[in-house]
């Protein structure tokens, strides 16, 4: 179940798929690109003109943020929306990512011709009661499109926050990832011993 808070451990245990492994061999110099535009997004929160989106339109940009939200959803700690992931999405399918485009838009559209079928007259996904958002996804999560916006939701939940996700380290605080400077044994269970002289 995407909502349930119990699940989210096992959730990103799995969530490694033949889609993910095309976000990761990515030209580091796309990248980098990707990761200087976002940052620029995220510095500028509150200024009367946001970033422009790159690939996505207003609509798409609406609908991965909603079904981003519903993967990652807030409760008491920081979701999807918190960190930025659709402006960590637009910036990553105009660059790195950009083999990603066809297939996650191609899949969008798709999706809302679902929401069109379903409920004749709400046409798109964000459009959609939170409930029934729930609902259409649940019957989505072994396709090829859910996967893949399930991997970018992550990617951009906990990468480095310089890299336009994981906005204000959101992801960070939701997983207890202690962002130090410096680190000092003991790393882990695994040195633990030998930390302490044994």
């Amino acid at each position: 179940m995407l909502a349930d808070p119990l699940s989210r451990r096992t959730f990103l245990a799995v969530s490694s798929t033949a889609l993910g492994a095309a976000w990761l061999a990515a030209d580091p110099a796309l990248v980098r690109a990707a990761l200087e535009h976002a940052a620029r997004a995220a510095r500028s929160p509150g200024t009367p003109e946001p970033v422009p989106w790159e690939v996505l339109t207003p609509d798409q940009a609406a609908d991965l943020d909603a079904i981003a939200a519903q993967i990652f959803p807030t409760d008491d700690t920081p979701g999807a929306r918190e960190a930025r992931v659709v402006t960590f999405l637009d910036r990553s399918l105009a660059t790195w990512a950009a083999q990603q485009r066809e297939p996650l838009l191609h899949g969008l559209d798709e999706l809302n011709g679902e929401v069109e079928r379903r409920w004749p007259g709400t046409k798109r996904f964000a459009n959609l009661a939170p409930e029934r958002q729930l609902e259409l996804l649940r019957a989505q999560e072994q396709t090829p499109f859910f996967q893949q916006m399930r991997f970018a939701t992550l990617v951009g939940m906990f990468s480095l926050p310089a890299y336009g996700g994981n906005a204000d380290k959101a992801g960070w605080r939701v997983i207890g990832f202690e962002d130090r400077y410096a680190w000092q044994p003991p790393f882990g269970d695994y040195d633990a011993e030998a930390a302490r002289g044994r």
